[in-house]
């Protein structure tokens, strides 16, 4: 049996307002939005947050990534599997900066559970992909 601890964490709410608009103005393919959404919804669990808040934090980590390493998410499934990992977890590094960029006080604590968060979330991501390679 798996127990997931939810945790009330303060974030500035008008960050958190602008981050979603930015995602309702995204495209992703029906691939993306899935692993996007199971994520999303996994985080959420842990750490209660607008669904749509952390699609958008999501998609603006996607973006951050893009640009410093002047690629697309599309490209990321051409890479050998070592640099496709590497490169998700980079992303998944930039989301969880960026979520604790929003954070008020008290940070130490809410940081910590933040980076249990993304941790718990990657490797929810590396179970998806082990399960979807292997079909």
């Amino acid at each position: 049996m798996r127990i997931i601890l939810s945790y009330n964490i303060n974030f500035d709410l008008e960050v958190l307002k602008d981050t979603e608009e930015i995602y309702e103005k995204v495209n992703l393919t029906i691939e993306q939005t899935k692993i996007i959404h199971e994520i999303s919804r996994f985080i959420n669990q842990i750490i209660k947050l607008p669904d749509t808040a952390i699609k958008a934090l999501t998609w603006s980590a996607i973006q951050q990534w893009q640009i410093r390493n002047n690629k697309t998410i599309a490209e990321i499934r051409e890479l050998p599997i070592g640099k496709r990992l590497n490169a998700v977890k980079q992303i998944f590094c930039i989301g969880d900066k960026m979520l604790k960029v929003m954070l008020k006080q008290p940070k130490n604590e809410s940081e910590l559970i933040i980076d249990i968060a993304f941790e718990k979330a990657f490797k929810l991501f590396l179970d998806y992909i082990s399960k979807n390679n292997s079909e």
